[in-house]
């Protein structure tokens, strides 16, 4: 366990992996035996339970390198713990029927999440780089996670519109931005550094464009506005289907954890594609929101964290056939829980889960021993 004081990205993938592996089975319970888990629950703690501490991993492994500055580490020991505590308590806490203790669990998200990004707004201000636009639009996109962690928390108090108004700043003014940030700053410069004669093509202003259209469809989705989604959605496929192609999602497949990384991108166009579709009224239920978690989210995770793992434990940055096969395995979880929702088909559902655990217990029998064990090549982190 001393391993994972040495670096952030060891003790927050740690637990991260932990935190999802538990939801995960948790909510395959639920599913095979018909364990009482309210849906409400699940729409909210699973994508603040299972990304955050993912997302804290890479922003201080990798952030400080983009701002060029040094970043103090003796916080992340509490911060880290902090988190993950406030998971561990909101999910017990809804097992047991403690609704007090499942407060006081949003509480210590909340406040673990504030004290994160008061670290890297500092870390910003300090920097004398003079390219922090990735910086600021990951500032951004923490901050937003600090209101959808205050409505969630609302929400626990007994404030029912704060669900809704907790979902959607999660996905579209926290998680998305902040998906959509990294990978606009790192998906070309990992191409470029595999594929020859890459041409390195990311404008701010199409950061800048999706970012806006992320809170667009937020503030659409509390209000109930159907034609500004249905433009914002339809414009934002278009983007990324035009994205994913300049990007080079085809040659892509001369390397496959770079190829990892640009498939998972490509979701986004057939997300929002869905959600588009949703909101003119075609009848899917929930696949616009599982192609958005799991189809993109999940496998984009799954194949960042593998790389900064594999690179930051000395190993070769090459997936070998067993993390090709999970991966693709994930894939085909996801395909089926959008078909589970669009035919409201329960024996999709359940066989979405199956393979979703999996698939995850798997990768995390493969992952987390690394946090555990010194480098390979020797080297300190």
């Amino acid at each position: 366990m001393k391993q994972l004081t040495q670096a952030p990205h060891r003790l927050y993938f740690f637990l991260g992996l932990t935190a999802l592996l538990t939801l995960f089975i948790w909510w395959w319970m639920s599913l095979q035996f018909s364990v009482a888990w309210p849906v409400p629950l699940h729409g909210i703690l699973m994508p603040l339970g299972v990304f955050p501490l993912f997302i804290l991993g890479f922003t201080f492994t990798a952030g400080p390198r983009w701002l060029n500055v040094e970043a103090s580490s003796h916080h992340f020991l509490l911060h880290g713990s902090t988190y993950f505590t406030g998971v561990v308590l909101v999910l017990f806490a809804s097992l047991v029927g403690l609704p007090p203790l499942r407060i006081s669990g949003f509480a210590l998200m909340l406040a673990a999440w504030s004290a994160v990004t008061f670290r890297w707004a500092k870390l910003i201000i300090d920097s004398k780089s003079e390219d922090k636009k990735h910086a600021f639009a990951l500032l951004t996109a923490m901050c937003g996670g600090i209101l959808a962690m205050l409505s969630a928390f609302m929400w626990a108090c007994g404030s029912q519109v704060a669900w809704l108004v907790a979902r959607q700043l999660a996905f579209f003014t926290f998680l998305l931005p902040t998906f959509l940030t990294v990978c606009h700053r790192m998906l070309p410069f990992f191409t470029g550094n595999v594929l020859q004669n890459y041409q390195v093509w990311r404008p701010y202003s199409l950061l800048g464009s999706w970012i806006a259209g992320c809170w667009c469809l937020a503030f659409a989705g509390i209000v109930d506005s159907a034609w500004v989604q249905t433009l914002v959605a339809a414009l934002l496929s278009m983007s990324f289907a035009n994205t994913s192609w300049r990007w080079g999602l085809f040659r892509s497949f001369e390397n496959r954890l770079l190829a990892m990384l640009h498939l998972s991108f490509a979701w986004l166009a057939i997300v929002f594609a869905l959600q588009a579709a949703s909101a003119m009224g075609a009848q899917i239920g929930s696949a616009m929101i599982h192609a958005l978690a799991l189809g993109f989210m999940s496998t984009m995770l799954v194949a960042f964290v593998s790389r900064v793992s594999f690179g930051h434990s000395g190993r070769t940055l090459q997936a070998k056939p067993i993390l090709w096969a999970l991966y693709l395995v994930l894939h085909v979880a996801a395909v089926l829980r959008v078909f589970a929702s669009v035919q409201a088909n329960p024996s999709l559902l359940h066989i979405s889960a199956s393979l979703w655990l999996i698939g995850f217990i798997a990768w995390g029998s493969m992952m987390l021993p690394i946090y555990l064990r010194p480098r390979i090549d020797g080297q300190a982190g």
